[in-house]
């Protein structure tokens, strides 16, 4: 609590080392204290592990609206499983009322220590935040987003020689659950990585985390946050009005990518943690292509003709391309492939010559027969064209929600996952695509999108009604 002093925080903390939790769970030592209370290393003498415990003071325990709040932490954490968010083991209350949950144990540090520590690379940032996203959009699709995403809620654990990115504390993780825990208008978060809707005050949805995350990003690469001011106020009003800093060390497409998540209207940013962490993975990519000192997977910028991802191009002697019929005894010397090109031209055109002989010939020897005109068949390689064109356009990876659980999500008739979950709709293609909801017992409901970019919001899907 705020108003706790240090004399009285430090006397809670000392009556609870030693202190064996569930008949299972030695208090050994203090971790640090979090926003919903003290942090503690514990013995799990059970499996004979070392754990982290998450515990409520006991002068916090008369504080109905913080309590609510940490018994939230427990139930979003505990459903979460991607390896990016902290694993919850167990939770409960202790004999004097104060709920506690029992987390996996974490060496390392946080994002904040790291970043005191020195510069941090353009790859090392990409990494990290791009498992950030993906921890991000696990929590997004069971309806849940963080609200308060910055450097002391990221931890970095050592494991071997492997480094791995664990998002902490959605103590204040907001949601459609949320709502009744704050009250209108309160603003949550810190001010160096707040979204402008959330500084404004206004209902948050997920992307409030991507802006946040964009923030992080940023910061990461250029040494400084987007936005910074002397107080905590003109620090939010810069989120709201003033222009992001162009950024000057990041690569082109990291900057490009960085900038769409930084958008102040949100319907303009990126629309989704997936998407995101997709974006991140291309940067990555483009990236390493120019520290190897070759040029980035240009098919990344086309649209999208193939499904091959290798980066070596079709080479000019393959294909259909074949050397001059005038070949010379130079021309001869040329590679294997050359060779092998200029006698396959001449075994077909001797085959073609037989042909025609013995076309000619059987006519001549039946003059009954009423020669039938040589019909060529015509190339099948313009449907194929089209195909490929139909195939190539870029998909707006949009956000699903319902306002039942678990309603199927059908495209264009097919099904595609349940809410809330992300579908996938083709971009470009001047088709209106059939997006249905429907679930036993319920009317199905139909939204015809054609949506024109990639980051384009799903208009808001009919409310499902019983039948």
């Amino acid at each position: 609590m705020a108003g706790a002093s240090a004399s009285s925080i430090e006397m809670y903390v000392s009556d609870d080392i030693g202190r064996t939790i569930s008949g299972r769970y030695r208090i050994t030592e203090v971790i640090g204290e979090g926003g919903m209370g003290v942090v503690y290393e514990a013995w799990d003498a059970q499996v004979e592990r070392k754990v982290a415990i998450k515990l409520v003071r006991s002068d916090s325990t008369s504080d109905r609206k913080f309590l609510s709040r940490f018994r939230r932490e427990l139930e979003i954490t505990s459903q979460l499983r991607h390896p990016s968010t902290i694993r919850v083991f167990e939770h409960g209350e202790t004999d004097d009322g104060r709920p506690y949950m029992v987390m996996e144990l974490l060496t390392g540090e946080s994002l904040a220590d790291r970043m005191e520590r020195g510069a941090v690379s353009e790859m090392e940032a990409l990494q990290i935040c791009r498992q950030v996203a993906e921890s991000l959009s696990e929590a997004h699709e069971h309806g849940v987003f963080h609200r308060d995403l910055k450097p002391d809620n990221i931890f970095i654990e050592t494991v071997g020689v492997s480094k791995v990115v664990k998002v902490l504390d959605f103590g204040i993780a907001g949601g459609v659950d949320a709502t009744r825990l704050t009250q209108a208008g309160e603003v949550f978060g810190t001010p160096q990585y707040m979204s402008p809707e959330q500084c404004n005050g206004l209902p948050l949805d997920h992307r409030t985390d991507i802006y946040s995350l964009g923030c992080i990003l940023y910061e990461l690469i250029e040494s400084r946050p987007p936005f910074s001011a002397e107080t905590p106020m003109a620090t939010m009003l810069k989120h709201v009005r003033a222009k992001v800093p162009a950024p000057r060390r990041a690569g082109p497409e990291t900057a490009r990518v960085m900038l769409m998540s930084l958008r102040k209207d949100r319907a303009k940013r990126i629309q989704t943690a997936g998407r995101f962490a997709e974006l991140i993975g291309h940067c990555i990519g483009a990236l390493r292509a120019m520290k190897e000192g070759r040029a980035p997977d240009s098919s990344r910028a086309m649209p999208a003709q193939s499904s091959n991802t290798g980066s070596v191009p079709i080479s000019q002697n393959g294909g259909v391309t074949m050397p001059p019929a005038t070949g010379t005894a130079t021309g001869m010397r040329g590679t294997s492939a050359d060779r092998n090109s200029f006698i396959i031209a001449l075994g077909l055109g001797g085959l073609a010559l037989a042909l025609v002989i013995v076309l000619v010939f059987g006519n001549l020897g039946n003059n009954s027969r009423t020669a039938e005109p040589l019909t060529i068949p015509t190339p099948s390689t313009a449907p194929a064209a089209t195909d490929a064109k139909e195939k190539s356009h870029p998909f707006n990876r949009a956000l699903v929600r319902a306002n039942v659980p678990a309603a199927i999500v059908m495209v264009d008739g097919k099904d595609q996952c349940e809410t809330p979950c992300e579908i996938k709709v083709p971009v470009g293609d001047d088709i209106a695509h059939e997006i249905r909801l429907k679930k036993a017992g319920y009317v199905d409901v139909v939204q015809n999108w054609r949506p024109r970019t990639v980051g384009e919001p799903l208009p808001p899907m009919p409310d499902l009604r019983k039948l």
